[in-house]
């Protein structure tokens, strides 16, 4: 409390020390709070490292310089003909995603190097090659602390998850253990082959056949045609075809594939190779 004796300026001068002392410590306190929040934003999304299959997931590569960049659920592997650049190994960085195109950056900092690397769907000629890939690659790598920067292109791809490469049985339509009397002859199924990216198999009625797309924590059925043999109007491959097509996201565990989107699981299926 402050004496009558006290003259004015003093006393705004006291009033103001002590708004000036509790705001820096509320500032503090807040900036404490979004560092916190900050860290775990960035940090590596350890639950998604399910969706990355064993092995490598992405390669790319470019030329003039030569140079080489393959990414897996551990690490990013650079390598080059580069001085300086020749092997960089890092952390897998948290990748993060364009709002409105499908485009990728991982961005990783060591006590040596920083590199940035960006992934872009799209037509991507090599020309040495003489090869096609679908995506375009954008890296720029340097020295930590130093301002120069090696900006590099290439072109990439995803390595479809080995694990689908199966023959599988359905078993559950949405959460409905699925019945053969549903369908024409038996219960549907499916043969995925990565390396093409195909699909073919027995849809309820009709033999069906397609494409897949993959890339980490995503797969889709694209393109699916079928024969056209007229089918009882109980039959259910019409439900069957649409929550195939319908799926986006997957999990493979204990020999079956269970197959989902936002609105919940869509279809259940067992190995049987």
């Amino acid at each position: 409390m402050i004496a009558r004796s006290t003259p004015l300026w003093m006393a705004l001068m006291v009033f103001a020390f002590l708004a000036c002392n509790t705001s820096i410590k509320n500032d503090a306190k807040a900036t404490e709070t979004q560092k916190d929040s900050m860290t775990t934003a960035t940090d590596p999304q350890e639950k998604n490292r399910d969706h990355y299959p064993p092995g490598d997931f992405f390669m790319a590569s470019g030329n003039e310089p030569f140079w080489n960049i393959k990414l897996n659920a551990e690490q990013l592997v650079f390598t080059s003909l580069i001085e300086g650049f020749e092997e960089v190994h890092t952390p897998l960085p948290m990748v993060v995603r364009a709002a409105d195109a499908n485009v990728k950056r991982y961005r990783a900092e060591t006590e040596k190097v920083i590199i940035d690397l960006q992934i872009a769907q799209g037509d991507c000629a090599d020309t040495m090659a003489d090869k096609q890939f679908p995506y375009s690659v954008a890296v720029t790598i340097q020295h930590t602390g130093d301002a120069e920067v090696k900006n590099l292109k290439g072109c990439g791809i995803y390595q479809t998850d080995k694990r689908l490469n199966d023959i599988w049985v359905l078993e559950k339509l949405g959460e409905e253990t699925a019945d053969a009397s549903w369908f024409a002859e038996k219960v549907p199924e499916i043969e995925i082959n990565v390396a093409e990216n195909t699909l073919m198999g027995y849809a309820g009625c009709n033999r069906m056949r397609g494409s897949i797309f993959w890339e980490p924590g995503l797969l889709r059925f694209t393109n699916i045609a079928t024969t056209r043999m007229a089918c009882k109007p109980e039959n259910k491959e019409a439900a069957f075809l649409k929550n195939l097509e319908s799926a986006t996201a997957y999990r493979i565990e204990n020999n079956r594939l269970w197959l989902s989107n936002p609105n919940g699981p869509q279809l259940v299926f067992k190995k049987i190779d």
